[in-house]
């Protein structure tokens, strides 16, 4: 190498260590307090546009509802609104609500385990994996809600016919995305880390599991609905309690603002659910650069 080459070299590091002068470190909190206001003002205004979206919706459905839209098929939000506050107030609501959730919740917890642990055990064993992996690309290709009704003949009308329903649909949906998250994993850089010594437990709590962990999230979100999703479509076909029943009991009465009370029931279960895993997707991928309103870049 030149000597010009090597003087570029060493004056290119000198400034790369050279410690950062104040008027740069104020420049750099400027920047910083000027990404975090536009960051608030951008927040405020989505939150200002979301609360004018919703009212804009529900007070064109209360306006049109009667004069234009028969109000026997769509009912009135005012209507839903007294509707929800007498079943809650009389605790039909809450009765019935709390078997939904448990449902819901015990088949996503069951499913969600269930898929991570399966998705990571088979693929450390990948001769295993490559002879049951047509057969559960085959049984996921069945809809979970044709299995419901044989669910209910295996484990009877109670709640558990129902958290094994809700407990399928979840399995599938974190097994394929957790599959799917180590497979992506680069098989040099774990070349290189089993060159340097980590061995498989290493591999897969230093490597694995951060690069699946994005995937893993997204299955945690999408099981939100998929459970809830399981555990009414269960009430549907055979139950005495919880949403579902509440859903049919309307429709057989044709009480429409009942059964959009209880829809809208289901609606805060969900959104409060919801808001867990965008916590937890917070909490463990703060290292992930995000967008805004934390949504994650694609590229």
């Amino acid at each position: 190498m030149s000597a010009d080459g090597s003087s570029s070299k060493m004056q290119i590091v000198s400034r790369e260590v050279t410690p950062l002068t104040d008027d740069e470190r104020a420049m750099e909190r400027r920047v910083e307090e000027h990404a975090a206001e536009a960051a608030l003002q951008l927040r405020k205004k989505t939150i200002l546009s979301r609360i004018v979206f919703f009212f804009t919706v529900v007070g064109l459905w209360e306006l049109l509802s009667g004069p234009v839209i028969d109000s026997f098929f769509v009912s009135k939000p005012s209507h839903i609104i007294v509707s929800w506050v007498g079943d809650v107030l009389s605790g039909d609501m809450i009765y019935h609500a709390q078997f939904t959730l448990i449902e819901a919740l015990s088949g996503y917890f069951i499913g969600t385990i269930g898929g991570i642990v399966c998705g990571f055990a088979l693929l450390y064993f990948p001769s295993i994996y490559r002879m049951v992996q047509p057969f559960i690309v085959a049984f996921y290709g069945i809809p979970r809600i044709a299995l419901a009704p044989l669910f209910i003949l295996w484990f009877g009308i109670g709640i558990s016919s129902k958290i094994a329903v809700a407990s399928l649909i979840v399995f599938f949906v974190n097994f394929v995305n957790t599959t799917a998250g180590i497979q992506g994993v680069s098989r040099d850089l774990l070349n290189v880390v089993s060159v340097m010594g980590a061995g498989p437990f290493q591999r897969m709590w230093k490597i694995q599991l951060p690069s699946a962990l994005p995937f893993i999230i997204a299955g945690l979100r999408v099981s939100v609905p998929s459970c809830m999703i399981g555990a009414l479509v269960g009430e549907f076909i055979s139950s005495n309690r919880g949403i579902g029943f509440m859903i049919i009991d309307a429709q057989s009465e044709w009480n429409i603002a009942a059964a959009f009370a209880a829809i809208f029931s289901i609606l805060i279960m969900v959104v409060c659910m919801n808001g867990v895993v965008s916590f937890l997707e917070k909490r463990f991928l703060r290292w992930r650069p995000q967008g805004p309103e934390g949504v994650v870049p694609n590229g």
